[in-house]
């Protein structure tokens, strides 16, 4: 039987990062699969905060190897092979069921956010295939041992105990410490029987696969005679929302003639199937009309609801990374930025505090920390989802997130401090979204509302954001145009 400091459940990107990182300050290691590199994976979009804190983790414990990842343009330098997509920012378009895809004045149907300057500086898209083989493949140069194609049983005594089998052979493993970085399977807290989690604002399942042949929206925007001229970047280049009457859609294009696509559906209202869904929009069905799905081999994906999360994230022997803890929907793109910065936290705990007790107080911090940012990242969507009737409140629902966003690039870049993801530990942030949040609520009931009233309530979010508007919110110079919303380009400690 072989002894290990930390086992790690899970060979996605994160568990991968965090193997090494941990072999890196000294720890034996040992990371486990039960399945193997290539496979399908959902795609992914990073954000300036994901890019940052790639970059410092990179630098600060000397894997170099990750820092092309950081932006699109040393991305296509070093590692032009791995598959990624052009991220400038997000863009969102509003549609009306039956009817092909109308604009006016003042933008009304659209709005496109900027991140990045460039899209060289632009941030990615990430082809998880791609991604995921290339960090299982660095910890196959490392020290750790990598174990894929294993199943295992886990038993908790004086220390953890991991038996299975791989390839027909026993596998025998006794680790102080497990890393449970397996997502939705969650195989630590099943062991455990941690309490699960039930109440959430957010209430969405999806459909989603890989398609090629999608068309270009901006080719539909094009053919609809809808004027681009004053869009501050190409609106593919982006993850891309179209907003709908029973949800959502994502698009996001990756440089292998690949798109991420997949429909985010709110619960509270009727099903209905993918074709069904593109029968309702004729401009996005338009996009589709000679798209192929080319993964998973099964085809489609069709979920449950989405929203899942444990009441508890740590203990004295055992964490779950961040996906493992929890998931809300990926409206806002928080999935990379907020595993990275979960990989950040939880990798510090254990190099000040390994064999000692005070580490108990830090993990149990990083189980709150887990459940505030899920908290408010549950918020952050509802109100999304509570004001999409209207697209000028819906519009304004997302600025919470972007006050986010940008208040935690801040803080982490400019004042060097090291808040939690989003700032969730902001007590009268989360206080101020919780406000909005239950606004938005009532609107939602009384639909339709007078648009006299949905001014004066976007004036009033204005208000309510004001003390975390670092970057001209709410005032762009063309109407829904956001040019540049990124905090200053943040240099890692």
């Amino acid at each position: 039987m072989q002894y290990f400091d930390v086992v790690i459940l899970g060979a996605g990107f994160g568990g991968s990062l965090t193997a090494l990182l941990l072999d890196r300050i000294g720890l034996s290691v040992a990371l486990i699969d039960r399945g193997k590199h290539p496979r399908f994976s959902i795609g992914e979009s990073s954000t300036p905060a994901a890019g940052y804190l790639l970059q410092s983790l990179s630098q600060k414990y000397d894997l170099p190897q990750f820092q092309p990842f950081c932006k699109y343009g040393t991305w296509q330098q070093a590692c032009p092979d791995i598959a990624c997509g052009v991220k400038r920012g997000f863009s969102y378009f509003v549609h009306q069921p039956g009817l092909r895809f109308q604009t006016g004045a003042a933008h009304c149907s659209e709005l496109l956010v900027t991140a990045n300057l460039s899209e060289t500086l632009a941030d990615t898209h990430w082809y998880r295939a791609d991604v995921d083989e290339f960090f299982a493949k660095e910890v196959q140069k490392s020290n750790v041992l990598y174990l894929d194609q294993t199943e295992i049983l886990l038993q908790r005594t004086d220390v953890w105990k991991i038996s299975g089998s791989r390839n027909d052979e026993g596998v025998s493993l006794q680790a102080a410490f497990l890393i449970d970085a397996s997502g939705a399977a969650s195989l630590v807290p099943r062991a455990l029987g941690i309490r699960p989690q039930t109440e959430f604002a957010t209430r969405s399942r999806a459909m989603y696969g890989h398609f090629r042949d999608v068309q270009l929206w901006g080719e539909v925007l094009e053919q609809s005679q809808v004027d681009r001229s004053d869009y501050p970047f190409a609106c593919d280049l982006a993850a891309l929302h179209h907003v709908l009457q029973e949800g959502w859609m994502w698009q996001l294009r990756f440089n292998n003639g690949i798109t991420s696509a997949g429909f985010v559906l709110d619960e509270r209202q009727d099903t209905l199937d993918w074709q069904q869904m593109l029968a309702r929009y004729p401009a996005i069905e338009a996009q589709f009309a000679k798209a192929t799905v080319v993964a998973p081999e099964a085809g489609l994906v069709t979920t449950g609801r989405l929203q899942r999360g444990w009441s508890e994230s740590a203990g004295a022997d055992w964490a779950l990374l961040p996906h493992t803890a929890g998931f809300i929907d990926p409206l806002h793109s928080t999935g990379i930025a907020q595993t990275l910065c979960g990989i950040e936290r939880l990798v510090s705990v254990l190099e000040q505090h390994w064999k000692k007790d005070s580490r108990r107080k830090p993990l149990a911090n990083y189980s709150d920390s887990l459940m505030k940012e899920r908290a408010l990242i549950d918020r952050l969507v509802a109100c999304c989802y509570r004001s999409r009737f209207d697209f000028e409140l819906f519009t304004a629902s997302t600025l919470f997130y972007f006050a986010a966003a940008t208040s935690f690039e801040h803080q982490r870049g400019q004042e060097q401090k090291q808040p939690i993801f989003l700032c969730a530990d902001d007590s009268e942030f989360v206080r101020t979204v919780d406000r909005w949040l239950q606004l938005v609520s009532e609107y939602e009931q009384q639909s339709p509302v007078a648009k006299t009233a949905i001014r004066q309530e976007v004036e009033q979010a204005e208000r309510m954001l004001a003390p975390w508007n670092r970057v001209g919110l709410f005032q762009p110079e063309v109407p829904n145009m956001y040019y540049y919303t990124a905090a200053p380009e943040m240099e890692p400690r």
